[in-house]
């Protein structure tokens, strides 16, 4: 039995949130707990009574005489300190690499990876360096390989014929001219070079490979460039059709465009004692825990959407547009036997995995902001990653009316929510709050 976990985000106990938004807040905290990387990442790989469990296969514990982890991306931090807490001094070769520092509680070295387009300019650093702790493992070694979103700066390298700047440049001006989010990271796994496209320590490690993945909603193959799924053919039939189809076909050096003609080959990947990666947080995990805490505390709760695709204007659009269909729906009276609906929705703002998501989420909160037709409702956008990249843009906000309703805050302005960073990271939270109607003499509890 797993007791306690020492780094929960949120301390068991620690009291309701106050202020003007108690449930937008609410539902963050049950997001991030919901899908919080340590938690998934013991849950997933355990020790007891002499057995240990790696996803979803088990063997004894003494199986492994040495492990040693690579992490990258935004969740590197909580991933590679739940392997320390359950490996504790067997795990003895480390290295992260992601937005923030590495916590004082890892003994282990990292490299602080800004968000961007494209690779970052230290990705071949971090290559080298999770080459030689894997090139340094035997056939009794265990080698953890830890994932979550914004693992694709770490491991990208630009095809022959352009810089890292040139090729990031050209992913976002795909994503400009109409790639959407999804097609973009696969345009950067077809084509980019380094660890992408199942090239990950390929041949370079005796160790056997066991993968957690933390996924904001792309999948497995995408997330990090997959990098070790590797290439199918229709995958790079995909990829040229989406470039030709926004016009940055022509602009991709001659040695790229011929890589993906159709027939050409490319070479097969095969890797020593690499086993199936193993999800171990997703989208569908926040939004389930969502709607289990606001469900306890009174509220009924509805899902918007999944998975909003849309860019950050039209996903806002589109959220509003559900979230009424869903509250007309219930029929809230001064009589109903509910505080109200909440609806609740993830979304990647149409952004591939890199790239800071402050400018589209202000984007997205004007939207709501000017589109939402309830006085009484209110909108919440929140990171279950936490604050990265730049500091102007809050990692979550409210606009609309406050859910408390003794609060007095200024009408038309968003109102922003302290997070805590370096949790997780399974894309951005929205939810939507209509309060039950209040009858006159009095008010619904809250």
């Amino acid at each position: 039995m797993i007791g306690q976990f020492p780094w929960d985000p949120f301390p068991p106990g620690e009291p309701d949130p106050k202020g003007p938004d108690p449930v937008h807040v609410t539902a963050y905290r049950a997001a991030v707990t919901g899908a919080d990387a340590y938690r998934s990442v013991r849950l997933a790989l355990r020790r007891d009574s002499g057995v240990l469990r790696i996803g979803n296969r088990f063997v004894p514990d003494g199986r492994f005489r040495e492990v040693a982890f690579v992490a990258l991306g935004h969740a590197a931090n909580s991933m590679a300190l739940a392997a320390l807490h359950v490996f504790g001094d067997r795990l003895t070769q480390g290295y992260l690499a992601g937005p923030e520092a590495v916590t004082s509680e890892l003994p282990f070295r990292g490299v602080h990876v800004a968000p961007g387009w494209g690779g970052a300019g230290n990705a071949a650093s971090v290559i080298t360096a999770a080459s030689e702790i894997a090139a340094s493992l035997r056939e009794s070694d265990l080698l953890l390989l830890l994932l979550s979103p914004g693992a694709l700066r770490s491991l990208l390298l630009p095809p022959p014929g352009f810089t890292a700047e040139e090729f990031s440049d050209w992913l976002a001006r795909s994503h400009a001219s109409g790639a959407s989010g999804r097609e973009v990271g696969l345009l950067a796994r077809t084509l980019g070079s380094g660890a992408v496209g199942g090239r990950f320590l390929a041949g370079e490690t005796r160790g056997e490979v066991a993968t957690f993945l933390v996924d904001r909603g792309d999948g497995a193959t995408l997330l990090g460039g997959g990098p070790t799924h590797p290439l199918r053919a229709e995958e790079r039939v995909e990829a040229r059709a989406i470039a030709a189809r926004v016009g940055t076909w022509s602009s991709l050096p001659s040695a790229e465009r011929e890589s993906l003609a159709p027939g050409s080959d490319f070479p097969a990947v095969s890797r020593w004692g690499a086993s199936r990666p193993v999800l171990v947080a997703t989208p569908s995990d926040a939004l389930r825990a969502v709607a289990d805490r606001l469900f306890e505390k009174g509220w009924t709760v509805r899902l918007a959407s999944l998975d909003l695709r849309e860019r950050p204007t039209e996903g806002a659009m589109r959220f509003l547009e559900r979230s009424e269909e869903l509250i007309r729906a219930e029929g809230l009276t001064v009589d109903s036997r509910t505080k109200g609906v909440a609806t609740v929705a993830m979304t990647t703002l149409d952004l591939p995995e890199g790239p800071d998501e402050g400018p589209a989420f202000q984007e997205f909160l004007v939207r709501v902001r000017d589109g939402i037709l309830r006085r009484e409702m209110s909108v919440g956008l929140f990171r279950t990653s936490g604050m990265v990249g730049a500091k102007e843009y809050p990692g979550g906000a409210v606009v609309g009316a406050p859910t408390d309703p003794e609060a007095r805050v200024p009408p038309g302005r968003a109102r922003a929510v302290g997070m805590r960073s370096g949790i997780t990271d399974v894309g951005v939270l929205v939810t939507g709050v209509c309060p039950t109607p209040v009858a006159k003499k009095g008010r619904a509890a809250r």
